[in-house]
């Protein structure tokens, strides 16, 4: 089963969203760690085996830079980041990429409106 951290900045209605659709999510919000530096939030998501959804470009630099290849993270670059859009835009990617997303587990995913880029 995919799993799911979802970073403080999005919406724990997502994760609940995420949990609806069939996934095991947890938001960094609804277990009240939004003070954790990026760093802890990286050996959370690598202890728990979980992908990490976020905002934060941070992740995408620290990916390159010390992880690529040893956690998934997922960077959502959205100028809508209300969480219905942000549920609308996962599902969509969800629908169409759950079998890339697994034999992808540890990669980069950037989404965007409209496309998708997987960086390993």
């Amino acid at each position: 089963m995919i799993k799911f951290l979802l970073d403080a900045n999005l919406s724990p209605k997502t994760s609940k969203y995420l949990t609806k659709l069939g996934f095991d999510s947890k938001s960094i919000t609804e277990e009240k760690l939004g003070y954790l530096k990026d760093s802890e939030i990286i050996k959370i998501t690598k202890k728990e085996k979980r992908i990490i959804i976020t905002f934060d470009l941070d992740f995408g630099e620290i990916y390159h830079q010390k992880e690529s290849g040893n956690m998934g993270i997922i960077v959502l670059r959205l100028e809508n980041q209300t969480p219905e859009n942000v549920n609308s835009i996962l599902d969509q990617f969800l629908s169409k990429e759950t079998d890339k997303l697994k034999q992808n587990i540890k990669s980069l995913i950037v989404i965007k409106k409209g496309s998708t880029r997987f960086v390993k």
